[in-house]
């Protein structure tokens, strides 16, 4: 059986040279390493823990052209959705615009109405007059007045 090197071994599994080292850490995968310490994967155990999908030789046969004229019909279904979606978005941003111009006016509205309500108060306030009894104070008595009687 052939060996490969890490670098090869993760081209040919289609996965990372780290999920490799993990492998071989985990003992999930054993290979051995040479002189030089570079590991050497044996092609067999490679492809017991590592399942040949995608390479070259297990390419899917072409599609036939019912199966793109299927695909034609489910891209133009997306496009119509696509196409639906967008028009509810842009109802809906003008509907929330619609709603904040109606907020605005009520807020400057109520403003109006509190500064009138508020102008009213103070001509009130400033209408009414001090409504109590009016006493003529005497002047207080001094200490020596209130001997002499």
């Amino acid at each position: 059986m052939a060996k490969l090197s890490l670098n090869k071994a993760a081209k040919e599994a289609s996965v990372a040279k780290s999920t490799l080292l993990q492998a071989l850490n985990s003992k999930r995968m054993s290979a051995e390493k040479n002189e030089k310490g570079h590991w050497e994967i044996e092609t067999s155990e490679l492809f017991r823990v590592f399942p040949r999908t995608g390479s070259a030789e297990h390419k899917e046969p072409n599609a036939t052209p019912h199966a793109e004229l299927l695909k034609n019909n489910q891209n133009s279904a997306l496009e119509v959705e696509v196409k639906m979606l967008r028009e509810k978005i842009e109802d809906a941003n003008l509907e929330r615009e619609r709603e904040r111009e109606q907020a605005s006016e009520q807020i400057e509205s109520l403003r109006g109405q509190i500064e009138r309500q508020s102008a009213d108060h103070r001509q009130a306030l400033a209408a009414i007059a001090d409504q109590r009894p009016q006493h003529t104070a005497k002047p207080p008595r001094r200490f020596f007045g209130l001997l002499k009687g």
